[in-house]
């Protein structure tokens, strides 16, 4: 993955597929740390890249992208995909955000309507609701008590073991390299589970705004964004196509139901091609 300057932060990117295909530019989810967009690559770069140009790219604080001091706030998020896109010469592209890229992709959509072919949220939220906000300040003050009772060394691990539960005992490589790499974090991911703690309503009040074709993919059994949060969210965006998977976690793009969910992306983008096709002729 190349590297680039974007918006004032060292920015770790991929971009699969042919240059000329319809551009579908893919927003990870997580709160800061983690391995950035390396899991959702791994699932679907490859089927996704036959038809579409895929750019993925490390948020602020995640991945291989570094963690500058400032410039967590959703909308200047929002601007760093669009800066991207510009300094990869993408005028316009479709625009997938999964759990905590959601909100980036929706004030992407709203910024830049202009830069936006067609919009799809996957299990995800807007984060207006208070008690949404109030499981992000635990974590937030769960994350700052572990810094200052143990250390930014054990508070990282115990935040990627909780996260990942399986990854020390199945890849312990894995998780003592992600561990190494975020001990420098602490204050970008803090930073980074502020920003949702300070959407209020400033989504949620905009979402009628939305005039390009949407998507919503949530899973029934999700147990970290409940599927009520992904019904409403359809709900209040003109038009939205709202697609539930039975027995579906949280993680649509990455686990056991990726390959659903990755159909039902194609086949959205699809539709979306063939109108686009029709109004040209």
């Amino acid at each position: 993955m190349p590297f680039a300057q974007i918006n004032g932060y060292r920015m770790h990117y991929a971009v699969f597929g042919a240059e000329g295909a319809p551009v579908l530019a893919l927003i990870h989810g997580g709160l800061g740390g983690g391995d950035g967009s390396a899991d959702t690559i791994n699932r679907q770069a490859a089927a996704l890249s036959d038809m579409y140009r895929c750019v993925f790219y490390d948020r602020r604080a995640c991945g291989g992208s570094d963690a500058p001091a400032s410039g967590y706030d959703i909308p200047n998020c929002a601007k760093d995909l669009h800066d991207l896109l510009a300094h990869l010469g993408i005028g316009k592209a479709h625009v997938l955000g999964s759990s905590a890229g959601g909100p980036i992709a929706t004030q992407f959509a709203l910024d830049y309507p202009e830069a936006t072919e067609s919009l799809l949220l996957v299990n995800t939220m807007s984060y207006s609701e208070e008690a949404q906000r109030e499981v992000r300040r635990q974590e937030l003050r769960r994350l700052k008590e572990r810094v200052a009772a143990v250390g930014r060394q054990a508070a990282v691990e115990q935040a990627i073991a909780e996260r990942f539960p399986q990854m020390a005992s199945d890849d312990p490589e894995r998780f003592s390299r992600i561990a190494a790499e975020n001990l420098g974090r602490i204050d970008g991911i803090e930073a980074t589970h502020q920003a949702y703690v300070d959407i209020g309503d400033s989504l949620e009040s905009r979402l009628a705004e939305l005039k390009m074709p949407t998507l919503v993919v949530h899973g029934d059994a999700d147990s970290r964004i409940p599927v009520e949060c992904g019904r409403s969210l359809a709900a209040a965006i003109n038009n939205a196509e709202l697609h539930i998977i039975a027995g579906a976690e949280h993680g649509l793009m990455t686990n056991e139901a990726a390959g659903e969910t990755q159909l039902i992306v194609l086949d959205f983008l699809a539709r979306q091609s063939a109108v686009q096709s029709q109004a040209a002729d």
